[in-house]
């Protein structure tokens, strides 16, 4: 049996099987979420939500979180509101004990880091080299990335540690 068609008719079929073809696949290649790799989280990201225990700050006080070549840097004010800098010292080599909890205060709510980082699955794993506290200086930091499209992402600490509760979105800004 010999099937002859016009050549409209072929392209009107071969039309109609692409458009099938199109529709009938799910649209996961244009919606997906970008693969995570150490080299895609490469760049400057900011701190621009926090959630933790159910409440949700939409306006966080300012992070950064800095990868390059498998290098990491984190600084981040912790506190719930802007921290007020301390007062000059009267005697700088002799502190009173108001001074040293004000400057304690001021540094209280303020946390840094910076180490190495790796990526396995979905997690960033950060070792730390230095940090503004010396238990976190040799300390391994690993965190679930729960949602990442190369412009933000959501990251929680792994469960068992400290703030495990708190997912942080981080938003590109280079």
């Amino acid at each position: 049996m010999k099937f002859i068609l016009s050549a409209a008719v072929s392209r009107s079929l071969i039309l109609v099987i692409l458009a099938t073809f199109a529709f009938s696949f799910p649209r996961q290649a244009a919606f997906a979420q970008e693969s995570l790799t150490a080299k895609s989280l490469e760049g400057v990201w900011k701190v621009t939500k926090v959630v933790q225990a159910g409440v949700v700050n939409a306006n966080p006080q300012p992070g950064l979180l800095i990868f390059t070549r498998g290098y990491y840097s984190a600084t981040r004010v912790t506190a719930s509101e802007a921290r007020k800098q301390s007062p000059a010292p009267k005697d700088p080599a002799h502190l009173t004990d108001a001074e040293k909890i004000a400057f304690y205060n001021e540094w209280a709510g303020y946390a840094a880091s910076a180490g190495t980082y790796e990526v396995k699955g979905d997690a960033m794993i950060n070792h730390n080299i230095l940090a503004k506290m010396v238990r976190g200086m040799t300390i391994t930091e690993e965190a679930i990335i729960l949602n990442f499209d190369g412009n933000s992402f959501v990251a929680k600490p792994k469960p068992g540690n400290p703030n495990s509760d708190r997912e942080t979105t981080y938003t590109r800004v280079r």
